[in-house]
């Protein structure tokens, strides 16, 4: 079963390679391919993250009981 596959990859590979089209059209690939690899990727520069301040970190959160109703 190998050996019938490698046989018909390489028949198909050959057809291929006789194709005038094919060959042209592989040629163009490589040359986008090498023209992708030599444009120099730059990313972005990332914007830092502002600090919370700790009111609006813990805004949501409730604290539990205050008897006295006092608040600072």
């Amino acid at each position: 079963m190998l050996w019938e596959t490698l046989e018909r990859v390489n028949r198909l590979r050959q057809e291929a390679l006789s194709n005038q089209a094919f060959v042209e059209s592989a040629k163009e690939h490589q040359q986008a391919l090498l023209s992708e690899e030599s444009q120099p990727n730059t990313p972005k520069p990332r914007k830092r993250a502002k600090n919370k301040s700790l009111a609006k970190v813990y805004q949501q959160s409730e604290f539990g009981f205050n008897p006295s109703g006092v608040e600072h």
